[in-house]
């Protein structure tokens, strides 16, 4: 009866500890978070989006004076006039050039009539000299009267070279009248509008002084600093899109300056704009892909996450579906993706989003993600 209650306290003790043990014992973990994930890929190189600012002026652009002073005695344009490729702009008061010029055709008109008379001079002795010259040849005139003869003719073909030379000189100073006529006007030299307006009428001005300045609206250009090493990405005669505020116009790359500015450490590349609506000074941008060399991985921006002293991180499943952690730099960041550098491979798992509900050591179930963007 005694041995039976102990074998029966003994059992007891046993199925006791057998239920303690199955509770304590581990417990595999369950897998009952869903993740998204995406593959990465290594990348040598990685493209970015640079944007380069500059600035739209005219193609042409003139200050416009008189080549000689004298009192301004018209000004036909104002500031905003459009005005027409040979246009009458501005004239001086040529009252006195108009009377010398009178005067100076009155004298080539009197120089003309002298060369005629003495060119009919000179025809009269050269016909007497060749008759007196046959009449010496058979004897019937004396050497004195051939002589009288030719000397005759040679005075009127000087008299004639003379008469020549005043028609030459009368004609000359008629010339350097009606110049001096046509230099006291201003014609726009290319269509275009007035920009700037110096003088006023009755005011005197001096040559060579600015009286109007005048701007080409129908071709523009726009100057833009582009870095010294972005600059072998452009090609010469290329379409490239310019934007100002919400306007994007088309631009046709024209010439690269050669001359880097020692401030900026840029070089100008001149664009011919296609969209003419863009104002004169405007500040417009200029986008360029440019490819850097280096090792590095896409990832979403939503996949990192903060870890100590600054450094990022990204959570990566391994084979058995269990979340690992990865240090990375991030190398450079655009939109919603980053390129990181750091302890991944190819086709490495990386939690795409929601990384802040797994920790290291987390068991889940990943599913592919069918996102395409954060391909290089």
């Amino acid at each position: 009866m005694c041995a039976q209650r102990k074998r029966s306290s003994l059992l007891c003790s046993l199925v006791l500890y057998s239920v303690v043990a199955l509770l304590s014992a581990p417990q595999p973990a369950r897998a009952d978070l869903t993740v998204s994930y995406i593959n990465v890929t290594a990348e040598t190189e990685f493209s970015t989006k640079r944007v380069y600012a500059g600035m739209t002026i005219a193609a042409r652009k003139a200050e416009l004076g008189f080549k000689r002073g004298g009192e301004v005695a018209a000004i036909n344009v104002d500031l905003g006039d459009t005005v027409e490729a040979g246009q009458l702009l501005a004239k001086l008061d040529t009252r006195a050039l108009e009377s010398d010029l009178r005067r100076s055709r009155s004298e080539q008109v009197f120089a003309q009539a002298n060369r005629r008379a003495a060119r009919a001079d000179t025809e009269l002795a050269g016909n007497t000299e060749r008759r007196v010259r046959a009449l010496r040849t058979q004897g019937n005139v004396s050497q004195q009267s051939f002589d009288e003869a030719h000397l005759q003719f040679q005075a009127s073909k000087a008299r004639l070279a003379v008469a020549d030379a005043s028609v030459g000189r009368a004609k000359a100073a008629v010339e350097a009248i009606e110049v001096a006529l046509a230099e006291a006007v201003i014609r726009a030299p290319f269509g275009g509008v007035i920009q700037a307006r110096n003088v006023d009428e009755g005011s005197q001005i001096g040559p060579s002084v600015p009286a109007l300045s005048l701007v080409e609206t129908s071709k523009r250009e726009a100057h833009i600093g582009i870095p010294e090493g972005a600059v072998a990405s452009l090609e010469i005669g290329r379409f490239y899109t310019i934007k100002w505020q919400n306007t994007d116009a088309k631009a046709r790359l024209r010439s690269i300056l050669p001359e880097v500015n020692p401030n900026t450490r840029t070089t100008t590349a001149v664009f011919i704009l296609q969209e003419q609506n863009i104002p004169l000074g405007a500040v417009v941008e200029l986008s360029l892909r440019e490819r850097i060399p280096g090792k590095g991985y896409w990832v979403p921006i939503g996949a990192l996450t903060a870890m100590d002293r600054g450094l990022w991180g990204l959570f990566i499943i391994d084979g058995e579906n269990t979340i690992q952690r990865r240090l990375v730099e991030v190398v450079h960041n655009e939109g919603e993706r980053a390129f990181v550098r750091g302890l991944l491979s190819s086709n490495d798992r990386v939690v795409a989003a929601g990384v802040q509900r797994v920790v290291a050591g987390q068991r889940v179930i990943p599913v592919r993600t069918q996102r395409t963007a954060y391909a290089n």
